[in-house]
């Protein structure tokens, strides 16, 4: 035997044996990996997902009464779509694209009760996709589809007012893309020059548009500066301070263009005074603060009435910012709580903290939950927690729908009148329907209509203008330099027009009184109101959740009993 081979053997060096292994007649089956879902047809896949969820959850809130400010955006939109001049032939306290966007609104969805809910629907969808976008591009494609489902569930309570056609409802659904280019830029870093530079375009003109539809949209500049600061990369102070001017030159180029439409809107029509007083004049005294209630007073109460019926979606959305904060040392982490500080900024301004304010805020709580679900996948990283990776995002749709079952009661069976009394209050939104119907059942094509208060709803239930530009008179109650000329104005068109029907409401809430107003209008219109035209039906107020409705033979002779009533007059003969 070879020596070599016996030293090997006896020092152990000796390759080890191969082994024989046994024939087989079996097939040899290769493991190939599994063949990912192409983007689009998910993309497709969770769309309709998203319709359908939407549909289902708002198909029994489609007949709600319209609201005031709804209302009001409608009848300004028609305005403006006939060609009259905006802040002179109708007016509003915000600029420009609100009108024109309204304007558009009418002419796709129509201008009516049922085109507003509509339009309510529409504006509701494009947020849940912006916020499927948005979350899409942080974390995935199925948290994308949880953050626009739980979007879609939020925007269902009619607390949260998004069934509602608000003004916030179009800043959002510009806005929300304009968020979701930016965080694009953050989740893929390696687009090309030109890809950044059209993302980062597109992100002004609609961020940019939103601040042109109201101005509480402006809070979103400060989430796109701390995202131009995030992308500012390079090795040395030099090229980040030059990447960020970069940026930020591209970004403006797109946030000036629309100010540039509305400019020229304002030119075109030679209305520069009377745009100076109703974007920067007017708005300092309708922000002036004459409530008894505290500002904390007011936050508390409306955020506990926002979140009813949903409280655990938002202690959900308050575990995903607590996990955020947990994580501040990623750029995506930074950005989210940038978008939750400012998007929270932009329902201060003015310290009332109404319902639809919040708008602008709730698709970040959509985004936070789904935050939660991913860092728990995360989390399921660690062999500890390794069940996590598979059961968060099932545990997230099962807690989604579990919420969806326990708010069913009001979006499956709620009684609209009844919704619309706890929402409101003594508003007469309920009342302003009835009234429109009964005028509706005998008016004539040619004959015209009066609404005194501030219910605009009338107007767009009988699809009728106001005798002057003054469809809103809560707007004649501020006490400053045009007031007494208004308040002429106002009166000459009434006496003028002497129109066929008028609708007098006498509520607190639809004139907005107070001790410093001046009232010239309101007595001198109820004066010539009593003297010219018989009353043919009344809604008193005595008890607010079932008023007293009078109509025929008897309204002529009824006295209200109490001080706040509807009375729907007709001219005499």
């Amino acid at each position: 035997m070879d020596k070599n081979y016996q030293k090997k053997k006896r020092t152990g060096n000796l390759p080890p044996k191969s082994k024989t292994v046994p024939k087989t007649n079996a097939p040899v089956i290769s493991e190939k990996p599994a063949i990912p879902w192409n983007s689009t047809v998910v993309l497709g896949i969770h769309a309709g997902i998203i319709v359908a969820f939407l549909l289902i959850l708002r198909l029994n809130l489609m007949d709600l009464p319209l609201e005031r400010d709804e209302s009001a955006y409608a009848y300004l939109g028609q305005r403006a779509g006939e060609g009259l001049a905006p802040y002179r032939d109708f007016y509003e306290m915000k600029p420009p694209f609100l009108f024109y966007g309204y304007a558009l609104l009418n002419a796709v969805f129509g201008y009516s009760a049922w085109g507003l809910r509509l339009t309510a629907w529409f504006l509701s969808l494009l947020i849940c996709g912006g916020v499927y976008l948005t979350a899409r591009a942080l974390f995935g494609a199925k948290y994308g589809l949880l953050a626009a489902l739980t979007m879609a569930l939020i925007s269902a309570s009619p607390y949260v007012m998004m069934t509602f056609a608000e003004s916030e409802l179009l800043v959002m659904s510009l806005a929300i893309y304009g968020v979701w280019l930016l965080c694009l830029l953050l989740s893929k870093p390696g687009s090309s020059v030109r890809q950044e530079r059209i993302r980062l375009v597109g992100a002004g003109v609609l961020i940019g548009s939103a601040v042109m539809v109201k101005q509480s949209a402006i809070f979103f500049l400060g989430f796109a500066a701390v995202v131009l600061v995030l992308l500012a990369e390079g090795n040395n102070f030099k090229a980040r301070l030059g990447k960020l001017i970069t940026s930020g030159l591209w970004f403006s180029l797109g946030a000036i263009a629309p100010v540039l439409v509305c400019l020229g809107i304002v030119w075109g029509f030679g209305v520069w005074e009377d745009f100076a007083f109703w974007n920067f004049e007017y708005p300092q005294l309708y922000t002036e603060r004459k409530e008894t209630l505290t500002w904390q007073t007011l936050l508390s109460v409306n955020f506990q009435q926002l979140i009813q019926d949903q409280v655990f979606l938002w202690v959900l959305g308050g575990l995903g910012l607590l996990a955020l904060l947990l994580r501040l040392n990623e750029k995506r982490s930074i950005a989210l709580l940038a978008l939750t500080v400012f998007s929270f900024l932009t329902v201060v301004p003015g310290q009332r903290f109404y319902l639809h304010y919040w708008i602008q805020f709730v698709p970040i709580v959509a985004i936070l939950l789904a935050h939660l679900f991913f860092q728990l996948e995360k989390l399921g990283q660690n062999v500890r927690f390794s069940s996590l990776k598979s059961l968060s995002t099932p545990l997230g749709f099962v807690v989604l729908f579990m919420v969806t079952g326990l708010s069913a009661p009001v979006w499956l069976q709620g009684e609209s009148a009844a919704i619309m009394r706890k929402m409101f209050g003594s508003n007469p939104f309920v009342e302003d329907e009835l009234v429109a119907r009964l005028i509706d059942s005998s008016i004539q094509p040619n004959e015209t209509v009066a609404v005194l208060g501030s219910e605009p709803q009338i107007y767009v239930y009988l699809k009728r203008k106001a005798p002057s530009r003054h469809f809103y008179t809560a707007f004649l109650s501020r006490q400053h330099r045009l007031t007494r000329s208004w308040h002429d104005e106002a009166l000459q068109g009434l006496t003028t027009q002497k129109p066929d029907y008028v609708v007098f409401v006498l509520m607190p809430l639809s004139w907005m009184l107070r001790p410093d107003s001046n009232q010239g209008f309101y007595q001198n219109a109820y004066r010539w109101v009593m003297a010219n035209y018989s009353p043919i039906a009344w809604a008193d107020y005595e008890d607010v959740n079932n008023p007293t409705i009078v109509t025929d033979a008897a309204a002529s002779t009824y006295q209200p009993r109490s001080s706040s009533y509807i009375m729907v007059m007709k001219r005499k003969n």
